[in-house]
């Protein structure tokens, strides 16, 4: 099997390179990472494709213009580069610990997808980060420095909603795929992959969850075991839930089908 990991990017240069160094420590567990830049400027290009020459995995930079921010088209243009039979999401802000990939690897099964969350570092740590050279000790050491109470109660939330949802007893509007995650290229194909009539902060993950679930596919938790720190930046939104942003009329529309037409793959209809 093929692994590609795909990471979104938008101008955060000094986020990605510690993002992409933490990838060094499990570089024998993917076969490639796709950068899927949202409209980066050219000068920042520029200094990507400098950055990208210094490491020894195949690294593929897809680019698509500025036209405000649009996760959902950047991910879908990922999956259009990427080569892989399997398919790993993080966002260029996170730090994988060295036995994350093969974690979700281990527990990857057709049909199903894989969720996970993030232990979030304060600004003064994410700086320091950016003035040292990023180790799986130091990675380690920050982990288990932060409480691990929060991700157990997460992971523990994921299988009581899982639960309710085969009782009939909560809706599927209850998945989110917020954080990292990864699931098989033929079943994101299956769903045509994420809206991209989501534009703006927030929204396409909890779609593409809800859509999964119509699909049929079943989700799988890999908050505990699959670990991740999330550097610290100005929050979106000022700090607002994205629910405050523009998408979440569309996204509480009735009759969602799992195949949306604005995806992967365009329908004559958008």
């Amino acid at each position: 099997m093929k692994t590609s990991i795909i990471i979104c990017f938008y101008e955060r240069l000094q986020h990605l390179k510690l993002c992409l160094d933490s990838l060094k420590n499990c570089a024998g567990d993917f076969d490639e990472v796709v950068i899927t830049d949202d409209g980066s400027s050219e000068s920042c290009v520029h200094e990507l494709e400098k950055m990208i020459a210094r490491y020894d995995f195949p690294i593929v930079h897809a680019w698509q213009p500025d036209e405000g921010f649009r996760a959902a088209a950047a991910r879908n243009n990922g999956i259009r580069h990427a080569a892989g039979d399997y398919l790993i999401f993080l966002d260029c802000d996170f730090l994988v610990l060295p036995d994350t990939i093969k974690y979700h690897i281990k527990n990857a099964r057709p049909g199903r997808y894989l969720s996970g969350l993030c232990k979030y570092l304060a600004e003064d740590r994410t700086n320091e980060l950016f003035r040292s050279a990023v180790t799986a000790q130091l990675l380690e050491e920050y982990y288990r420095s932060m409480p691990e109470w929060p991700m157990i109660k997460e992971h523990w939330r994921f299988l009581r909603r899982k639960l309710l949802r085969n009782l009939g007893l909560a809706g599927t509007r209850t998945q989110s795929l917020g954080g990292h995650f990864s699931i098989y290229r033929e079943d994101m194909e299956y769903v045509n992959g994420y809206d991209e009539n989501f534009v703006g902060w927030g929204g396409e993950d909890e779609d593409l969850g809800l859509r999964l679930l119509l699909a049929g596919f079943g989700g799988y938790s890999v908050i505990r075991g699959a670990r991740v720190l999330h550097m610290w930046h100005p929050r979106e939104l000022g700090g607002k839930h994205w629910q405050d942003g523009p998408n979440v009329e569309y996204f509480r529309r009735d009759n969602i089908p799992f195949f949306c037409e604005n995806g992967l793959i365009k329908s004559d209809k958008v």
